[in-house]
């Protein structure tokens, strides 16, 4: 099994969003890809629930996305704070 360690991207332009999510140590949390996205196309939202809450760093999605496409990744919260989070994923 393959990890990877981040902190998310892109929280401070849906911080109401991040925080009324409540994300916690622990929390799992769901990979989107985002193929359409007009930045990147290996875009990768985070999702807790129904909110977005960042995406994961442009310099980690690349390996991480083909496994996000085939639902094969696990996102587990590490640590957490009021503007932002770590986590890590886990791939086949």
């Amino acid at each position: 099994m393959t990890q990877a360690h981040f902190e998310l991207a892109g929280v401070e332009y849906r911080l109401q969003d991040f925080q009324k999510a409540n994300v916690c140590i622990n929390d799992e949390l769901a990979l989107r890809p985002e193929p359409t996205n007009q930045f990147d196309s290996n875009a990768i939202a985070v999702y807790k629930g129904t909110l977005l809450v960042g995406y994961v760093p442009r310099r980690e999605n690349k390996p991480i996305y083909p496994y996000a496409m085939a639902g094969q990744v696990k996102c587990v919260v590490e640590a957490a704070w009021s503007t932002g989070c770590t986590v890590r994923v886990e791939m086949p």
